[in-house]
């Protein structure tokens, strides 16, 4: 159905901390193949939402780069693809996972409302997050899982 909407990707930057890089909103809507009916506010604010709280979980790693003379993520990593550290990479999978995760809701239409397709979101929302988890364990140099004695 028209709607009369743009839907273009939007050309939004996210400016980050400057040791994380700048996030392109229209990056976000490609590579998570986000909805085009989803309201760009609503997207923006679930990437800066996902952005401000993996900063959060990420302090630590960033203040040892930093105080090991690293002072862009650009510049970590163990790769590069297109000049682009595996660090970079990683941090936007982590960041774009934990936003897709926060808007799952909104692609459930009105309409369709059963048990199953609720038990679907939950599943879909779930993986997303374990996925942004694992991204941040990658940068923390830890495995999937880990044991800790007590």
């Amino acid at each position: 159905m028209f709607s009369g909407q743009d839907f273009s990707q939007q050309k939004v930057i996210i400016k980050n901390d400057g040791f994380w890089p700048d996030l392109d909103l229209s990056e976000f809507q490609v590579e998570r193949a986000m909805s085009p009916n989803i309201n760009a506010r609503l997207l923006r604010d679930a990437v800066v939402s996902a952005v401000v709280e993996i900063n959060l979980t990420l302090e630590q790693y960033k203040k040892t780069q930093i105080s090991n003379g690293v002072n862009t993520a650009s510049k970590c990593g163990v790769v590069s693809v297109d000049d682009i550290s595996s660090t970079v990479i990683i941090y936007k999978k982590a960041v774009f996972a934990r936003a897709k995760a926060d808007l799952v809701g909104e692609f459930v239409s009105i309409a369709s409302r059963d048990d199953k397709l609720g038990e679907s979101q939950k599943e879909m929302q779930a993986a997303l997050l374990a996925e942004s988890t694992r991204e941040i364990r990658k940068l923390l140099g830890l495995r999937r899982c880990g044991i800790a004695i007590i």
